[in-house]
Formats: C-alpha cells, structure tokens, sequence
C-alpha cells in the first residue's frame, strides 16, 4: 500500500491508465499488513490510511493500492501535492471518505470522476449521523454544535458549515462492513477481482464488533461519558451506547476555534455529569486541551481517532480506541 492517497467509483481512458500504471508503480509504498501490492493493470486510490486499510485486505494483490494522506495527517485540513493529484486522476478507482472529510481534495476528485475513474465515495453507503436528530446526549449535543454550525455558516465560516452531516463514520466497525459490502461489487465492475473478500471481511467487522462491545463492557453506566477534542467519536458512541456532554473545539473538523465562554460551559458540564476524562485527539490544541481537564479536575487521555498503529491495520485501530476508553473510564 503507498502512503499517498484519493477517492471514488469511474473508469477510464487508456492514456491516462497508462500513465497512472506507471506512476504509482514508482512511488507505492508498502504499509503494513493487508495492504498488498498488486496487478500493474489495476490501481486504487484511498484517500486516508483507514480506508486504504479495509481496500486492500478487501483486494489482497488483484489491485495496487495507493494512500493519498500520510499517517498522521489530519484529514480535514490536508492540502494534496501535485503527485497526489497525478495519483488520483490515474487511478481506476477513487476510494474516499465522503461528507467533506477530505475537503481540500474535494477539487481533484470531482476532475477524477469527470474524466472517467469510478468514484467510490464510503458515506453514501452507511446511515449517516445527522446532528440535532440522534442525540441521545442528557445535553443535546448534537443541537448545541448544529445552532453553533447555523451561526458560523451565517458568519462565513466554512469550517463549521458542513457540520450538518457526521463524517468520522469509520470508529462504527458495523458501518465499515456495510461500506464493504457496498465497494466489493463495484471493485469487480471495475475489472478488480476480490471474489469473497468482500463477505469475508464483512464477517471480520462484526466480529470486531464483538470484539469491541467486550472491552468496553468494564465501562458501568454512569461513566459511558465522552469529552472529545472535536466531535470524532459520534458514531463510536452511538454504537457502544456513551453520552456525547461535550468538545474542546465545537465543531466536527479540528479547524474551529473555542470561544471562552463555550470552554466555560464545557468544563462546568464536565465537573455536573462527573466526567471521568477528556479525550484529545490529533489536531486538538494541546494548550486548550489540558486547560480544561485541568480547571475540570479530570484526567487528559490522548488517543488517535485516525492514525492506524504503527504497522496495525483498522482493526487495530479500532481496539486501540476502544481498549483507551475502557482504561479511562472503568474503575
């Protein structure tokens, strides 16, 4: 698997399938298991790790796999380079998160599905979170941040704009196997052979999500409460059954920026639900970070929500998070 990484389902010219053959065959790197080098003839693009992960432990060696974004780099703000945008518009199909994760990508992967390759987009394929209609948050979390969205998008502020719509859909295993189901056939109309893999991994991800429901079941009740950096583990909790109270930065990218008074509201909301921790993920200003777990008495956990363990695939990603949680929260 490279480190360089793109979007979607489309099919394409013969000049251009040359020249993306030949390009990523320079550069692919390799990343870990389960992301395999493949047929020269076939070329998919992911455009983060998590979702170049699940690609290809789905196409094994029928495909080489390329990863646009590096590990560690945060999805919403990542800028792409030129050779990104060669790798994108030379690839048979663009795998990508969808929602506007990958918003600075945005441009390239619209081109690349207008000149042909097949655009696979993962949001489309799942129930999407919407705020202000699935909290289940004591606080109405989910409404707080969509009034807070209506306000910035009124003020121009684009970051909070596509607040609307949760695009962290990877930390829910259960909707990464519908995203599998869903990209196997249209990986086979590409021309890429993945045969059973597509219900194989699917029967992975559910047990995965076994997997994680019992390491989470040390957690009781009353401390199912999250404090994250931004809104990252939405669909996490959704699933595993915790209570959003509250962000250090209120938004579902990590470019907003706190206002005071909302840090206020959130370390007293912290200090009336007896949260037992803050989260801050990558991209969280440490600064603010340890101001309010400091000022709320509570530990500070950092954690990714993205980065794949060094040499892990998805899945252990995902019981990273989970085995995190569980250590902070439990007894």
């Amino acid at each position: 698997m490279n480190t360089d990484r793109p979007n979607g389902p489309t099919t394409r010219p013969r000049a251009v399938l040359a020249a993306a053959a030949a390009l990523t065959a320079s550069f692919v790197l390799a990343a870990g298991p389960g992301v395999m080098a493949a047929d020269e003839d076939r070329s998919v693009v992911a455009t983060t790790e998590v979702l170049g992960s699940l690609v290809s432990q789905l196409v094994g060696d029928a495909a080489e796999v390329t990863v646009i974004m590096p590990s560690g780099a945060n999805p919403h703000s990542y800028e792409p380079s030129a050779r990104d945008a060669e790798r994108i518009l030379g690839a048979d199909v663009v795998v990508s998160n969808g929602l506007e994760l990958e918003e600075a990508l945005l441009t390239v992967l619209e081109s690349a599905a207008s000149d042909g390759a097949t655009w696979f987009q993962a949001a489309e394929h799942i129930t999407v979170r919407e705020l202000g209609t699935a909290s289940d948050d004591e606080h109405h979390a989910d409404d707080d941040e969509a009034e807070h969205a209506e306000h910035h998008a009124d003020a121009g502020d684009h970051e909070h704009v596509h607040g609307a719509e949760d695009p962290h859909i990877w930390t829910d295993p259960l909707a990464m196997r519908d995203v599998v189901l869903a990209l196997g056939p249209v990986l086979e109309e590409a021309g890429i052979a993945v045969g059973d893999g597509a219900s194989d991994l699917a029967d992975e991800l559910e047990a995965l999500d076994a997997t994680v429901a019992a390491i989470l079941a040390t957690v009781a009740d009353e401390d199912r409460k999250l404090v994250t950096g931004h809104r990252s583990l939405g669909y996490f909790a959704d699933r595993y059954g915790f209570a959003r109270i509250g962000t250090v930065i209120p938004s579902l990218s990590t470019s907003g920026e706190p206002t005071a008074r909302e840090l206020a509201q959130l370390i007293e909301d912290i200090k009336a639900n007896e949260v037992r921790a803050v989260f801050a993920e990558v991209g969280t200003p440490q600064a603010v970070a340890e101001a309010v777990a400091s000022d709320s008495g509570v530990e500070l956990v950092a954690f990714s929500t993205s980065q794949l363990p060094e040499g892990g695939t998805y899945q252990d990603l995902i019981v990273e998070i989970a085995t995190t949680v569980a250590g902070a929260l439990s007894p």
